[in-house]
């Protein structure tokens, strides 16, 4: 009965004008829900006011993100010098583009050229790393950091920083805007969940694009919302800098047709495929796939002494499991089980995309947490991803009762470890076991979609 009532709530009220529902959802702004009456309906609208995050809770919840922050600017302050020598991330994009301010686009994707430059500004670095760092992004993201090599290299970490930081609060309220729930809390609150993510954090430190890459999501998140499967794939297409973190998505909308998303984001792909031929010309977009592979089976580089094990994805997890002198078996396993994921999540979202769907925003979630655990490489920061993952499924725990108990409590759980900055250091640093990250993401999403097909079950027999 509660989603019969649910369906007829949603047309009484796009009728009279009041409320909007998109996928079972609420999206007025909190503004202008306050003080009004939810009138009859299913308990996730008929305690609006009472669903939002109570004071003590505020209270809590800033005391322990405060906390993360401060670990953070700890952290921060005690890696200045590593910083300042060129030991971020940022190191790669600086080299790209000044490889292409040297009008040597085609010479992007050589070691030895790459390296020359990364000499020329950041000898100490190259000199503590054993190597270099490699420019392994596609060739369309380069043109993007010539301007910054008029600036020393140091400025130009500081301006690209400057950048991030202003992103990430934009990011912010801009996400603020559009959760009722989640967007009743105050400003500080939501500053100190952006800041006190560790993902996040290690992203502004290193100087990396993860931000803009959850800027993607977020907006073609809103899209979805909005039912606009054009803007949702051409926003998601102009995440294909770090492609291996969009493709996983866009997989299982390949295999369903999805023809207007598939629209959208083919039509991004396609310009920004043009604008990496313009940067490097034929003979750099060619090199790029197999200098990528190159690199990723490179044990001179650091982070691939692991053999893909201290990764937070399913590849990781899965190598942990398997003897070290199996790599077929290991290679088959993961092969399997990303099969069996991506076949979960493609049937999420065919249940999703029915016209009697409810919280159809969890399966965003679902597909993002899938992209996560189906890359074939990933970084601390590219777990930033989870935190919109995050944010969709909090606003509904927060604002029904649709999921039971038990999954309730297993799904506040996983995003309080996700949100725990010292796990991450003692992971990362002390163990070098990182895949333990990725079981947690795991439970995440196997409980989300178990509660996602129950809840579109009880829709359909009602």
């Amino acid at each position: 009965m509660r989603f019969k009532r649910l369906r007829r709530f949603r047309y009484n009220d796009l009728e009279r004008g009041r409320r909007h529902f998109k996928g079972g959802y609420l999206t007025e702004q909190p503004s202008e829900r306050i003080g009004k009456d939810c009138g009859p309906g299913p308990l996730a609208y008929n305690a609006c006011l009472t669903s939002m995050l109570k004071e003590s809770t505020q209270r809590k919840l800033t005391l322990y993100l405060a906390l993360m922050l401060f670990f953070h600017v700890f952290l921060a302050w005690n890696v200045r010098r590593s910083v300042q020598v060129g030991l971020a991330d940022f190191t790669i994009f600086y080299t790209a583009g000044e490889i292409l301010h040297q009008r040597r686009g085609a010479e992007l994707y050589d070691n030895t050229l790459q390296e020359t430059v990364q000499r020329s500004f950041s000898p100490i670095g190259l000199q503590k790393r054993g190597s270099i760092l490699p420019y392994n992004h596609p060739p369309f993201e380069a043109p993007l950091f010539v301007p910054f090599v008029r600036m020393t290299y140091l400025t130009a970490y500081v301006v690209w920083l400057g950048a991030n930081l202003g992103l990430t609060v934009g990011l912010l309220l801009f996400l603020r805007k559009n959760f009722v729930v989640l967007g009743s809390a105050p400003v500080y609150l939501w500053l100190l969940a952006g800041f006190g993510f560790f993902p996040w954090f290690k992203a502004l430190l290193q100087g990396q694009d993860s931000i803009l890459l959850l800027w993607c999501y977020s907006v073609g998140f809103l899209a979805f919302r909005r039912r606009n499967e054009l803007h949702t794939g051409s926003w998601i297409g102009l995440g294909l800098f770090k492609f291996h973190l969009v493709l996983p998505f866009v997989f299982p909308l390949v295999l369903l047709r999805r023809q207007r998303f598939l629209t959208g984001f083919f039509s991004v792909s396609f310009a920004l495929v043009l604008l990496g031929f313009a940067a490097v010309g034929w003979r750099g977009c060619l090199s790029y796939p197999s200098y990528v592979w190159a690199g990723e089976n490179n044990l001179t580089y650091v982070w691939n002494s692991s053999l893909g094990r201290d990764t937070s994805n399913l590849r990781g997890l899965i190598a942990t499991l398997c003897p070290a002198n199996e790599p077929r078996l290991t290679a088959f396993l993961v092969f399997l089980f990303s099969a069996i994921l991506l076949a979960s999540v493609t049937y999420a979202w065919r249940r999703a995309l029915l016209a009697n769907a409810v919280y159809t925003e969890l399966v965003f979630a679902l597909g993002l947490v899938a992209t996560v655990l189906l890359s074939y490489h990933i970084f601390v920061h590219d777990l930033s991803l989870l935190f919109l993952a995050a944010l969709i499924v909090l606003e509904v725990l927060l604002s029904s009762r649709v999921m039971r108990s038990w999954a309730r409590t297993v799904l506040y759980g996983c995003i309080g470890i996700l949100f725990c900055t010292p796990i991450y250091l003692a992971l990362s640093l002390r163990y070098k076991l990182m895949q333990v990250i990725a079981g947690v993401i795991l439970i995440f999403f196997v409980v989300l979609l178990i509660e996602f097909v129950r809840i579109q079950s009880e829709a359909d027999a009602v």
